[in-house]
C-alpha cells in the first residue's frame, strides 16, 4: 500500500480513537505511519543516499529489489516487542495499536491486489497487453488508481510482459 493511503487511513484511524485514547491518538498515528521507516532505512543501505525523494521513486520502480532492511519494523519481532513495551508503559500500547493497524492494512491489501490480479491475468489470457507476448513471465501493472486509497478492481489492471511493464512505470514517472 502507497504511503499516502497508509497516512490517509491512519489520520482518520487517529481521529476517529482520539475519543478513546484522547492525546494517545497521536502515538496511533505515529506508529502506523512510522513504521515504514524500514523502508527509508533499506533505501540508504542500498543505495547509500539520503534522499526522501529519490527512496519514494527507488519503491515505485516495477521491480524493486527486496532486502531485509524494508520489512525490519514489520516483523512478528517488532510487532511483539513494541507491544510488550505497551504492556509496560502505557502510551507505547496506541504506537502497538498503529503498527499492528499499518501491517493489517499491508496484509488486506495484498489479498485484494493478488485477487485483481489474478483476475486481470484470466481476463488478458497471461498475454502482455502491449506486445502480445504470451508467456510465464507476464504479471500485472496498476493502470488506474485514484490519488488516495487503492482501487481493486481487475478493469484497472493490465496484463504485461517484463520489458512492457518497465515502460509503462518510465511513462509515468516522465511528464507529460
Amino acid at each position: 500500500m502507497r504511503v499516502r493511503d497508509h497516512v490517509a487511513i491512519s489520520t482518520a484511524a487517529a481521529a476517529l480513537s482520539r475519543r478513546w485514547l484522547g492525546r494517545d491518538a497521536a502515538l496511533l498515528w505515529a506508529g502506523a505511519v512510522l513504521i515504514d521507516f524500514d523502508h527509508y532505512l533499506a533505501f540508504w543501505l542500498q543505495e547509500r543516499r539520503v534522499s526522501p525523494g529519490a527512496a519514494l521513486r527507488f519503491y515505485s520502480r516495477p521491480a524493486v529489489p527486496d532486502h531485509w532492511a524494508t520489512r525490519a519494523f514489520h516483523t512478528p519481532f517488532s510487532l511483539v516487542g513494541v507491544s510488550c513495551l505497551g504492556a509496560r508503559l502505557g502510551s507505547f500500547r496506541a504506537v502497538a495499536l498503529g503498527m499492528w493497524l499499518h501491517v493489517a492494512l499491508d496484509a488486506s491489501h495484498e489479498t485484494r491486489m493478488n485477487r485483481a490480479r489474478s483476475a486481470a491475468l484470466e481476463r488478458d489470457n497471461r498475454t502482455c497487453q502491449a506486445c502480445g507476448a504470451h508467456a510465464p513471465e507476464v504479471a500485472t501493472h496498476v493502470t488506474q488508481q485514484p490519488w488516495v486509497l487503492p482501487s481493486y478492481r481487475p478493469t484497472n489492471v493490465v496484463s504485461l510482459c517484463a520489458p512492457c511493464h518497465a515502460r509503462a512505470h518510465e511513462t509515468q514517472a516522465s511528464p507529460a
